[in-house]
């Protein structure tokens, strides 16, 4: 115990303030949550419906990540992340007082497009302070803040929702955005490296968006890892999009619904933190193979269980994959990257999550509708397992855990 608060306490300050400042968002994100159970019980839309709205939260969150990773790499990542927490609190009071489908599905967009931004450049931030060998426990300690803040939100979000209306859940949702903001402005200095000297010029110029995307798309592993994680993440987005229904259906409530899946976010907060020290120890390709399988398996398995305590045995196996392999995969990409293309590395691999939300939750609503839950969680194993053929063909790129410092059109 004694070795693993000096490996965590030793992080940067400014590591140990993300991590704050995420762990109060968090705790108030009712609205990725409860969203779909709104969108059916409020406001009466159908289950294809409220899951069309949230892919439409994963179209926008695409454009966000795109962007975000650009401004972050260009303007800086404080002001993208000030931007992104401030306007997406404004826009969650707004899509609270959405009626229709339109009005929500815009609104999404919007909020989506704003309140996501500010993810590559956070994750661009912590590789910018942190060395190469301790990024495992960096993004370790942060996934665990994130989680410790999702362990509350389901929880208190279900209970809270027997009393007041969703509306309040939203505002409380925008005022935890907001605090994250006043931390950044009080507390966070700005991390984006200098500006670099391409070919023979002298002059510092920045690496334009048309170059960095050339770049990105010539990393044959990079794009593999993305379109592995993609696999990953449209299972994972079944948690939060088809699975509340789902348990619904099996006669398991709102508030139920929240403690089952508030398992995933307390494991995390209690186990997190060892099992990373225990896995950098090991092949690190090797960990996210054996993790996906894992994570799959979890999955397939809500199909062939009754009762909640057994809907709450899968999530400990799916969550014992996710921990295995999450703080690992924020350092391999950062490790991948250019420095001067941080952001934009992480960029592009949020899209893998954002793209998830957009194609798994209409695609999981629509197999759910037409074939029903079994078919459907044997069909989020068998896109599991595909995931993890896919890391194991990049086994050897994987397993490096040297940064890459190249740079596209002669750039030094």
């Amino acid at each position: 115990m004694v070795r693993l608060a000096r490996e965590y306490s030793a992080l940067p300050r400014a590591v140990h303030i993300l991590c704050l400042g995420t762990l109060i968002n968090r705790a108030g994100t009712f609205l990725v949550v409860f969203l779909t159970l709104w969108l059916t019980d409020e406001l009466g839309l159908t289950i294809r419906e409220a899951t069309v709205c949230m892919g439409a939260y994963g179209f926008g969150s695409l454009g966000a990540a795109l962007i975000g990773g650009q401004l972050a790499d260009v303007i800086g990542r404080r002001v993208v992340m000030l931007c992104s927490l401030f306007g997406g609190a404004l826009l969650l009071v707004v899509l609270s007082l959405q009626t229709t489908l339109s009005g929500v599905l815009i609104c999404t967009i919007l909020l989506a497009f704003i309140a996501e931004m500010y993810r590559p450049a956070c994750s661009a931030m912590i590789a910018d302070v942190v060395d190469s060998e301790r990024r495992p426990h960096a993004y370790g300690l942060m996934y665990v803040a994130i989680n410790l803040g999702f362990s509350i939100a389901p929880v208190v979000g279900g209970t809270v929702l027997q009393w007041v209306s969703f509306r309040w859940l939203f505002w409380a949702d925008a005022l935890t955005a907001a605090c994250y903001g006043l931390v950044v402005v009080l507390f966070i200095d700005e991390t984006k490296p200098p500006a670099i000297r391409c070919g023979d010029s002298q002059a510092e110029k920045q690496v334009s968006a048309w170059d960095a995307a050339a770049h990105i798309l010539r990393d044959r592993t990079f794009v593999i890892l993305c379109a592995a994680t993609l696999c990953v993440a449209m299972v994972f987005m079944q948690s939060m999009s088809t699975m509340p229904l789902y348990l619904k259906m099996q006669g398991i409530d709102k508030a139920g619904y929240g403690r089952i899946l508030a398992i995933n976010g307390a494991m995390i907060a209690f186990f997190q933190l060892p099992m990373t020290s225990l896995i950098v120890r090991f092949n690190r390709g090797a960990v996210i193979v054996l993790a996906t399988v894992i994570n799959a398996v979890g999955f397939g398995l809500i199909g062939l269980v009754e009762g909640a305590w057994m809907y709450a045995g899968t999530v400990v196996v799916w969550t014992c994959g996710e921990m295995m392999a999450a703080p690992l995969m924020s350092s391999v990409v950062s490790d991948m990257a250019p420095v001067q293309l941080r952001a934009r590395y992480m960029g592009v691999f949020t899209t893998a999550f954002s793209g998830a939300n957009t194609i798994a939750a209409p695609l999981g609503g629509i197999a759910m509708e037409w074939w029903g839950g079994e078919w459907l969680w044997a069909a989020a194993f068998v896109m599991g397992m595909f995931a993890a053929l896919l890391y194991a063909s990049i086994y050897g790129k994987l397993s490096q855990g040297s940064e890459r410092h190249e740079l596209p059109n002669g750039c030094e």
